[in-house]
């Protein structure tokens, strides 16, 4: 019959085991994803790896504020273009935008494996404002770009309610649009009083499209032009996502190719083939069977984060990958101390099931604190970084938490079936080059003759 220790051993071998059959098969390059069906709920995610810029390549591009004379360029307006260029950029689909602010006066949008480049600059390189202007009886021809104060605007975007694409009874691509109730109250009025003029509608002054009015519209109504669906879809995600605050331009914008990427890749793996197996020599070299588990955890601990990478999922980039080999060490660098702990109480005489869980018991206090002073410093990077600065954060705080995990957890457990299945392992199985000394005796009492 089981006893409770046992059973609880059991368990949580069965656990380490479950976890990482999962984590093996998250990993495996060939997966298809996860697919599955639970009554009436379908769960479907793709755990492919996902590469940043300069793993798989794409374009990164400068942008500059770019204001009209008189006004000012605040932090608020760089935030909330920051913001609507985010929303834009994710709208075409792209994976894993990086869009963040440089300085006061800079964003820099980094767009991995993008092909379409000019669509994506003319996106969110524009202000995005739209304008209904009155052009009165001359409209001008379709591209024009009007000056400023050339004509009088009626309407601006900030009043639509809804904006998306549509197609006329010809079945060509046309803009449908929903004013809200103040954007309503002013074009019912002035096309009203405007029937049979010409109203332009123009995108950052380029005029869409001069419809005349022949009848009141009040809250809704139609932009439609000599435009693509693909050009309608971009002005939809324009409107949608509201214009600018503040114009930008572009200053720099550079394509980055994935053959260097690929290389560094390729080099990445290499030193962690060669790191993770030095590190393994070492072990099995210096502390024999439990450096052996030690490996055997290494590894699990290999898959385990490589599998959170996949479903999280984390953007792998070159800082990514260094954050993940030098997190190896550290891994590593826990079973050191507790494998040197359990040596020291063998050495004192104690029989091995004490001295393992001795050795644990004063090893988790140097562990917790030297992984949790990590843990704050990944904290702060990522908070305070940018960039592939929070990709090294993320993915060694990632590796130091199954570090703790694989060491803790996997590796005791492992040790503690070791001891169940023989309990008087030699010593040299521990990597003790001399005989553990006998346990002290107590010294002998001397005898008192008591009247």
């Amino acid at each position: 019959m089981l006893t409770m220790r046992n059973r609880s051993l059991l368990l949580t071998l069965a656990l380490v085991l479950v976890i990482a059959t999962f984590a093996g098969w998250v990993a495996w390059p060939g997966n298809p994803g996860i697919n599955l069906r639970l009554g009436t709920t379908v769960i479907e995610r793709d755990v492919r790896v996902v590469q940043g810029l300069d793993l798989q390549g794409g374009i990164q591009v400068l942008l500059e504020a770019d204001p009209p004379e008189g006004q000012a360029v605040t932090p608020e307006a760089m935030e909330a273009a920051k913001a609507i260029i985010d929303q834009r950029v994710n709208a075409l689909g792209v994976a894993e935008p990086v869009i963040q602010l440089q300085g006061e006066r800079r964003i820099v949008v980094e767009l991995p494996g993008l092909e379409d480049e000019a669509a994506a600059i003319q996106l969110f390189g524009e202000t995005g404002l739209l304008e209904f202007i009155d052009v009165g009886d001359t409209p001008p021809a379709a591209g024009t770009r009007l000056a400023e104060g050339q004509y009088p605007t009626i309407l601006t975007g900030k009043n639509l309610q809804s904006s998306d694409v549509g197609f006329d009874e010809f079945r060509r691509p046309q803009i449908n649009f929903q004013w809200d109730s103040e954007g309503a109250g002013i074009f019912s009025e002035h096309t009203k009083d405007n029937i049979g003029r010409f109203l332009a509608i123009t995108m950052d002054k380029v005029v869409l499209s001069t419809p005349v009015i022949n009848d009141q519209i009040s809250d809704s109504g139609r932009i439609t032009g000599q435009f693509s669906l693909e050009e309608a879809r971009r002005i939809v995600i324009q409107l949608k996502y509201g214009a600018l605050p503040i114009p930008m331009k572009i200053v720099q914008q550079r394509s980055v190719g994935a053959i260097l990427g690929q290389d560094s890749v390729e080099k990445s793996i290499v030193a962690g083939a060669v790191g993770l197996a030095l590190v393994a020599a070492f072990m099995l070299i210096y502390y024999r069977l439990p450096g052996l588990l030690a490996v055997a955890a290494l590894a699990m601990y290999a898959v385990v984060v490589f599998a959170l990478f996949k479903l999280i999922p984390v953007v792998l980039t070159l800082a990514g990958i260094a954050g993940f080999v030098l997190s190896i060490g550290m891994a590593v660098d826990a079973n050191i101390l507790i494998f040197e702990r359990l040596k020291e109480e063998l050495r004192a005489g104690h029989s091995l099931r004490t001295a393992l869980e001795a050795g644990f018991a004063r090893a988790w206090t140097s562990i917790r604190d030297s992984n949790l002073a990590t843990l704050i410093t990944c904290a702060i990077l990522f908070w305070f970084g940018t960039g592939i600065i929070k990709g090294f954060a993320l993915t060694l705080a990632i590796g130091v938490l199954v570090s703790m995990f694989t060491a803790i957890t996997a590796t005791r457990t492992l040790l503690r079936l070791l001891v169940r299945v023989r309990g008087d392992w030699p010593a040299w199985a521990f990597g003790i080059s001399t005989p553990p000394a006998p346990a002290s005796e107590p010294p002998p009492v001397a005898a008192k003759v008591h009247s």
